[in-house]
Formats: C-alpha cells, structure tokens, sequence
C-alpha cells in the first residue's frame, strides 16, 4: 500500500466549499455537485490506484490537467466503466457528520468499500497519508504467498494492529493480477532481462524486486 498524499487538492472550488462549512456537514449523497471533483481529486493524489489494493482504477489520461478548468473537473464521466472505484470513507464513524472531510476520503476498489472493509472499525496505523505511515516500515511483501504481512521489526503491538488492518482494508483481496506481476518480475530477474516499473501493484513490486536483488 503506497503513501499518498493528499497536499494538493485540485478541485478549488470543492475546497473553498468544505473549508467554508460550519457544524455538520450535508448528509453525504452520491450526486452531491462536489463528488466528482472529490473523486477526480483523489485519484490525482493516488496516481489512478486504489488506496489500498493499489489496483488501477482509471485511464490515467482522465487525471490530465487539460481535464480542470477554473477549479472544476470537466472531464466525461458519463460512461461508468471510465472509473472503477468508490469514495471511500475511511473512518466511517464521520460519514454522518463530516460526510465531505478530505482528510477522512479516498477512492478505493467497488468491492473493497462496499464487502471488504464497510464499516468495520479502523486504525491510523495504516492511513495511507498519515504523517507517520510508510509502507517499508509497517509492511513486508512475501511474494511465495502473493501477501503483505505486517513488518517483523515493527512490536507484537504494532504487528496486530497492522495484521487487522491489513484483513480491514482488503490489501491482499483480488490478488490474481498481482500474483501474475510478481511471477513475471521473478522470471525477468532470473533471465536477466530489463525491467520497468508496472501500472499498478507498485509497492509488491518494489519489495519483491528489492528482496530479490539483495538475496534474501
């Protein structure tokens, strides 16, 4: 799970908005005039990925600038298959309250927001754009099981909480591709050939391709 973040919001209009509320936010609603902006914001920040799976979401030509005009998104969305993903609220606790809070929001895999983590209970530990959260320190990658694992140098403490979050944000759900990625990056190594960096899985990738090289 890579670090994002989240510095630049592009929608200017969106944030002028959410920092001029006061009190309880609008009770959150799909169409609301703002979420697309939020969406396309987001995906900006998280380079297309998922927040937590990683997996790509979008065509990257739609996070363009040519796609933002005067603080807005203008880009076609019209056809739903452009963007497959969810805003997802990340502490789900707030949602009635603070339904458009940019700290709390990211766009995360359909099925990871809606079957995979829902409203169970989290944990900063894992926020992918909290000061502290760095995937090398919190995360291992054992590609033999195509699984992160919580960092063997981390507490017994931090490892369960790291454990569960893992289970909570789906990290390791709809694995196949990356399963696929990671036998192809290990083959290439093995035959020597060139390597480029993928389209998503990014941080598997990494890790695999770093273990590999060092020999461990």
């Amino acid at each position: 799970m890579q670090k994002i973040d989240k510095s630049n919001i592009r929608s200017a209009v969106y944030k002028a908005w959410v920092e001029g509320l006061s009190g309880n936010h609008p009770e959150y609603a799909s169409g609301q005039m703002h979420v697309k902006d939020i969406k396309m914001s987001l995906l900006a920040c998280q380079n297309g990925l998922c927040a937590y799976t990683e997996e790509l979401l979008c065509d990257r030509a739609l996070l363009s600038d040519d796609n933002w005009v005067e603080g807005k998104y203008i880009g076609d969305l019209s056809n739903q298959n452009l963007v497959n993903g969810d805003l997802e609220h990340f502490d789900c606790t707030l949602k009635d309250t603070q339904a458009y809070l940019w700290d709390n929001l990211f766009m995360a895999n359909s099925n990871i927001n809606c079957r995979v983590k829902g409203t169970k209970p989290i944990d900063n530990i894992l926020k992918p754009d909290c000061d502290t959260y760095d995937p090398n320190v919190y995360l291992q990658f054992d590609d033999k099981v195509n699984a992160f694992i919580a960092n063997q140098n981390l507490s017994d403490e931090d490892k369960v909480k790291v454990e569960e979050m893992i289970t909570v944000l789906g990290i390791n759900s709809n694995a196949f591709k990356r399963a696929k990625q990671i036998k192809d990056l290990k083959e290439n190594i093995e035959l020597g050939l060139p390597l480029s960096e993928p389209d998503e899985y990014i941080t598997s990738w990494n890790m695999t391709k770093n273990n590999l090289e060092s020999g461990e």
